[in-house]
């Protein structure tokens, strides 16, 4: 059995992968409420995300998935800030929303 030349890629793709869905998302929710701007707005912020989420430093990402382990993808917290882009919050980059999230979970979130 071979070992991953870098033991983080799949975070990273897990990461793109989930900001990627909700760009979808929101896109299809956008033309369902075309009246509200909100669902765009999240949707191009979700594309943002997905195109920097390789360029979340490895010690960050490695920091998050020690904090909340493997299966991060059904973490609640994760899910509450991924409802709340484009609505309560927007972040310019991957990195951005990384932290935030770790520092939500240090908080107790």
């Amino acid at each position: 059995m071979s070992t991953p030349s870098n033991p983080l890629a799949a975070y990273f793709s897990t990461l793109q992968e989930i900001f990627q869905e909700q760009a979808r998302w929101r896109s299809e929710k956008a033309k369902e409420y075309p009246d509200d701007v909100r669902n765009q707005d999240a949707a191009n912020i979700f594309d943002r995300l997905a195109a920097t989420a390789e360029k979340v430093p490895p010690d960050v990402l490695a920091a998050f998935v020690e904090l909340v382990g493997d299966e991060f993808r059904e973490l609640e917290a994760l899910q509450e800030m991924l409802r709340q882009v484009g609505f309560v919050s927007t972040y310019d980059t991957a990195e951005d929303f990384v932290r935030a999230l770790i520092a939500n979970r240090k908080a107790g979130a």
